[in-house]
């Protein structure tokens, strides 16, 4: 196994370019914008703040992907915004194919974030690298 395939960098590249323009048409790697322009609905953060091992074959880690809506107008979640952020991730992911970067998706949960007052869907994935 080449090493620099689980660099941090190279697994943010690589589901940078799995995801972005699919599931939202704001995506990020590491960190959220600073400004957030009030015309966004939605946003993706893809987050590979957990570690990933070297298993000397393979490499494997959790990757998380913050799904971000908007609220509506009255502060409730926005769940339809959310519903289809979801149901083009998971496409994305069961049509996912690639030689070296294998992707299981684990667990989802919910949450709030209160810095933004954005509702967001975290997805955990559980990376496997060749």
């Amino acid at each position: 196994m080449a090493k620099e395939r689980f660099n941090t960098s190279k697994i943010e590249t690589y589901l940078y370019g799995l995801l972005n323009k699919k599931v939202s048409q704001h995506t990020f790697a590491g960190t959220l914008p600073d400004t957030i322009l009030s015309t966004w609905n939605d946003m993706l953060l893809i987050d590979c703040g957990s570690s990933v091992r070297d298993r000397r074959a393979i490499a494997d880690g959790v990757v998380l992907l913050w799904l971000y809506a908007r609220p509506k107008g009255d502060g409730t979640k926005n769940v339809p915004i959310l519903s289809a952020m979801e149901t083009a991730l998971n496409t994305i992911l069961d049509n996912a194919q690639d030689e070296f970067y294998h992707i299981e998706r684990n667990a989802c949960y919910s949450d709030y974030d209160s810095n933004r007052k954005w509702h967001c869907n975290i997805v955990e994935l559980i990376l496997k690298i060749n």
